[in-house]
């Protein structure tokens, strides 16, 4: 994509500010972060809505589904690692990370509308068309296009209280994004197929519709967005070695922190996004209280996040990532009063909410910190592999614990084309109510753990005065030789 599109879009980088401690503007901050909820409609889609299209639209076993999970996890692993080494090896004239965003952003709408278009081929048929669309998309077009935008958050500046910033607004775009996904799609899909009379056609209708947003979205975050952040000058053209890059990675602290508490994180997401709707459907016994329910806890988080950058400078993340994970067993323990208090459940909802926002606010500045930290110890910097390991682990996350509950939803008995409860098995509901009610209490606890050994908070500021000192020097002795 010489010149055509790419140069075409590229026209808003003319006389931009390179400084790399720029206050990024707000115009560009903006095109960013509107860039996570073009991601977050197919991810959220992918990680919650799909399993119950598989199960309970087109009649695959929940067995069968959480097995493709599992196996698909085994190829994303790999392509995670493969893109971020290729984001650092890019050299591009339009960016290492903003190049990739528009190669990738048809391809990825046509991929998410795929997921959905299932032929009537018969049981196995099925299956392997799932397999195949679900590896195209996440293992392929998903892993292509997200590895370089999460990398471009820190290539826009290395401004720590500007990249919080970034990261505060973006999460909370993206969780409204997933909130409209979660609680409004399906009340819209089934709007659409009584119009039409054909439920799987309303599920590639509104599917096609978010893939057509999310393409322009993507396309104005390119044409907008600026890679400020280089490498040092005499490392700028060379490649790293990829065992380079993996020692520097895996053995940074911080990263290994951050990666933890995403793959817990994301655990818990899959578990309260996917089995909300089961809950609802058969211990509830209305599956609409999906959308209440999922909005109390969404609009809480959005509420907590835009109260970071006050209480940011004041506690520190480790501090209030802790606090919010008490939070959040607090509101998981409330609920188990009374489990089929609707009023009860909105309040424990809502506690949940803010418990998570401290680090669901931070969550992608995170790698960031960790990123100058690698910096400042090993004079390199690594961006792609070690946004496409977080990413990696988000993946991981979603697909081990997919696959979990899958197998032991299947090993109950449980039947996704049975709609009420008194047509499951009891060991079915028993599930159903367990991984609701108890398996997040003990996710919360890991995360405590976990970010209770982030010591960076305090030390930030005096790392990042003895790398800008070091790199004043390299500058200085770059100069004096040329």
């Amino acid at each position: 994509m010489k010149g055509g599109i790419a140069e075409l879009l590229n026209f808003k980088q003319k006389r931009k500010n390179m400084d790399e401690f720029i206050k990024v503007p707000v115009s560009e901050k903006l095109a960013y972060c509107f860039g996570d909820p073009a991601l977050t409609l197919m991810y959220t889609m992918t990680s919650t809505l799909l399993i119950y299209f598989y199960t309970n639209v087109v009649g695959i076993s929940a067995g069968a589904v959480g097995m493709i999970m599992l196996i698909s996890r085994i190829f994303d692993g790999f392509s995670d690692v493969a893109m971020g080494t290729i984001i650092d090896r890019t050299h591009s004239k339009y960016g290492k990370a903003r190049i990739w965003i528009l190669r990738l952003a048809v391809p990825y709408a046509v991929a998410a509308v795929l997921l959905f278009t299932m032929p009537n081929v018969g049981n196995m048929g099925k299956i392997l068309y799932a397999f195949v669309t679900y590896n195209l998309m996440n293992t392929v077009v998903y892993t292509a296009i997200s590895q370089p935008f999460h990398a471009l958050g820190s290539l826009m500046t290395r401004d720590r209280r500007d990249r919080d910033t970034i990261s505060n607004i973006r999460m909370m775009l993206s969780i409204t994004a997933s909130m409209i996904i979660t609680a409004f799609t399906l009340p819209l899909i089934n709007y659409v197929s009584d119009v039409t009379g054909k439920e799987q056609l309303s599920w590639i209708l509104v599917t096609g519709g978010y893939a057509i947003v999310s393409v322009f979205i993507l396309l104005n975050t390119y044409a907008t967005c600026t890679e400020r952040v280089q490498a040092a000058p005499q490392t700028k053209k060379e490649n790293i070695p990829f065992w380079t890059s993996f020692k520097i990675t895996f053995t940074n602290r911080y990263f290994l922190i951050a990666l933890g508490l995403m793959i817990t994180y994301t655990a818990y997401q899959v578990i309260i996004g996917t089995d909300l709707t089961y809950y609802c459907q058969y211990v509830l016994g209305d599956a609409n209280l999906v959308m209440p329910l999922s909005s109390a806890e969404k609009v809480c988080t959005i509420v907590g996040i835009a109260m970071l950058p006050k209480l940011l400078p004041r506690f520190g993340k480790r501090n209030l990532i802790c606090f919010g994970c008490a939070m959040g067993v607090i509101g998981q323990l409330l609920f188990l009063v009374n489990t089929t208090s609707v009023s009860l459940g909105v309040v424990s909802c809502i506690i949940r909410g803010f418990g998570i926002a401290p680090f669901y606010g931070v969550q992608y500045s995170l790698p960031g910190d960790a990123i100058e930290y690698g910096h400042w110890k090993h004079g390199l910097r690594v961006e792609g592999l070690m946004f496409s390991s977080m990413s990696m682990g988000q993946k991981a996350g979603s697909g081990f614990t997919q696959a979990i509950m899958g197998g032991i939803l299947s090993m109950a008995a449980f039947d996704g084309l049975k709609a009420t409860a008194a047509e499951q098995t009891v060991e079915a509901i028993a599930t159903i109510e367990a991984f609701y009610l108890y398996v997040p209490i003990a996710l919360w606890a890991i995360m405590f753990i976990i970010a209770s050994f982030y010591k960076l908070d305090k030390s930030y500021d005096k790392m990042m005065r003895e790398l800008l000192e070091r790199e004043g020097k390299k500058q200085k002795q770059s100069a004096a030789i040329h």
